[in-house]
C-alpha cells in the first residue's frame, strides 16, 4: 500500500514539497531530508520525461513517496509517468467533472478505466503483482485552481475512485479576483478552503494544498488538510542562498 494512505490512516498529516530543479542529485537530496513525499513538478518545474524518470529512480532510494504534478491532463504522460513509477498524479486546471472521470480514466487499469498495461519500472519498484495493487498504490488527485473548479466542486468529488482534491492557491486567488494571493485568511478564499475541506469530509477524500508560508502550512494541517505542500526546491535554495549573501557581506 502507498505510504502515504498509512499516515492518512492514522489520522496524520502528509508533508511534501515540490521539485521544479531538474536535477536528479538535487531531487535525492530533497528526498533524503525526510519529507514524507516530493511532488516533480513537471508543470512549471524545468524537466522533461527524461529528467523526471531520473529524479523518481534518485528519490527511489529513500522512503520518500513520489508524485508527479502533471503539465497537463493528458492520457500519454499520465500513464507514461505511472509506469515509470509514480505513485501518484496531481492534475492541474481540472474544472469538470468530465476532465475528472478523463482524469481517473487514465489512471486506472480495465474495468475502471483505459490505461495501458506497460508498467515497466513500478513493476520492479513494486513487485509483480502491481497491476492487481495499483488502485492502492496510485492516488489521483485533481486541482482545484479556479473559481469555476470551485464552483463544481460537489461534482468533481463526486467522481468514483479519485482520491482527493488538491487546492492551487494562487491560481485560485487570481481566478476570483484577489488581491493578496494565497491569503489563507483572506475571507472569499477561506470560504472556498471550507467548502473543500467539507467536501473531501463528506465524500471521504484527502484534501491537499500548496502553501509557500511555513506558518501558514501548520495552520492548513490544524484546519483539517491531510495533505500539505510547503514550498519548492528553487524556493529554499533561493532563500538559503540569500540569507548566507546578506551573513558574508555583513562580516567585517
Amino acid at each position: 500500500m502507498n505510504p502515504l494512505r498509512k499516515i492518512w490512516a492514522e489520522g496524520r498529516t502528509s508533508f511534501d514539497a515540490f521539485l521544479s530543479i531538474p536535477n536528479s542529485w538535487s531531487a535525492e537530496v530533497m528526498a533524503h531530508a525526510g519529507f514524507d513525499s516530493l511532488t516533480i513538478d513537471m508543470q512549471h518545474g524545468m524537466m522533461d520525461f527524461q529528467t523526471t524518470l531520473n529524479m523518481l529512480q534518485a528519490i527511489g532510494n529513500t522512503d520518500t513517496v513520489p508524485l508527479i504534478r502533471l503539465p497537463w491532463n493528458d492520457p500519454a504522460i499520465t500513464m507514461h509517468v505511472l509506469d515509470a513509477g509514480a505513485r501518484g498524479v496531481i492534475c492541474p486546471t481540472i474544472n469538470s467533472a468530465e476532465e475528472v472521470e478523463a482524469l481517473v480514466s487514465a489512471c486506472r487499469y480495465p474495468p475502471r478505466g483505459f490505461r495501458s498495461y506497460g508498467p515497466l519500472r513500478a513493476t520492479i519498484k513494486m513487485g509483480p503483482d502491481y497491476a492487481k495493487m495499483a488502485r492502492q498504490e496510485v492516488l489521483v488527485f485533481a486541482m482545484i485552481e479556479t473559481a469555476t473548479a470551485a464552483a463544481e466542486l460537489e461534482a468533481i468529488a463526486s467522481v468514483p475512485d479519485l482520491d482527493g482534491l488538491f487546492v492551487g492557491p494562487y491560481d485560485l486567488s487570481v481566478s476570483m479576483g484577489l488581491t493578496n494571493l494565497a491569503d489563507i485568511y483572506d475571507p472569499k478564499l477561506k470560504e472556498v478552503l471550507d467548502r473543500i475541506l467539507a467536501t473531501c469530509k463528506a465524500k471521504n477524500l484527502i484534501a491537499g494544498i500548496f502553501t509557500g508560508k511555513m506558518e501558514d502550512a501548520k495552520t492548513l494541517a490544524e484546519w483539517g488538510f491531510n495533505h500539505v505542500s510547503h514550498t519548492h526546491d528553487s524556493a529554499m535554495l533561493t532563500e538559503i542562498a540569500k540569507a548566507k549573501v546578506k551573513f558574508l557581506k555583513n562580516l567585517p
